[in-house]
């Protein structure tokens, strides 16, 4: 199974039915180069654009303003962090007489990427577990079939089968095949 480290620019519109512009446009400082033909970003770079988008909402609902600071829980480091809310910012200040922040769905948004989280760390730790297991599995029969391999190879063979009462016994069949084949022929 595949861990999801990464979510499509489609999917992260969708999940907060925002228009594409806004999400590219949010994404340029921290993709300089490529911002407008950007595939997928990080998980940690959605949860950033998703969690400054959501202290937007509640400032516009509160009618607030306040500055708004990277966080100590998400993975991405600060002045990448910092990159995502200058150019959400600036994308929604650009695009805000046509766009207004739905708590609602950025709420729903968080809760599909702590779910996604918890997918993602459970992957990862079950599979790590069980490729530790498998892995000193192999080195434990690898040992064996060592060890086994070395014991045959100490084994003079005809040592081992007199030792099972195995003797060589002398070929009889091919010269009962002759004696068959001769008076086959002088008939």
């Amino acid at each position: 199974m595949k861990t999801k480290d990464m979510v499509s620019i489609k999917e992260v519109c969708e999940l907060l039915e925002m228009p594409e512009e806004i999400i590219r446009l949010s994404l340029q400082e921290s993709h300089p180069d490529d911002f407008d033909s950007l595939k997928e970003i990080s998980f940690a770079e959605f949860e950033t654009l998703v969690q400054i988008l959501k202290q937007k909402a509640e400032q516009e609902n509160n009618g607030q303003v306040a500055a708004i600071a990277p966080s100590t829980n998400n993975t991405l480091p600060v002045p990448e962090q910092q990159k995502i809310i200058n150019g959400a910012l600036n994308a929604l200040s650009e695009f805000a007489g046509n766009y207004t922040l739905t708590i609602d769905k950025i709420t729903s948004t968080l809760a599909f990427i702590s779910g996604q989280s918890v997918v993602n760390n459970f992957v990862h730790i079950h599979s790590n577990t069980i490729r530790n297991g498998l892995e000193d599995y192999l080195d434990e029969l690898a040992g064996e079939l060592t060890a086994a391999a070395h014991s045959i190879k100490g084994v003079d063979a005809k040592d081992f089968l007199a030792q099972r009462g195995i003797t060589p016994k002398q070929r009889t069949v091919q010269k009962s095949l002759e004696e068959i084949m001769n008076l086959a022929a002088n008939i």
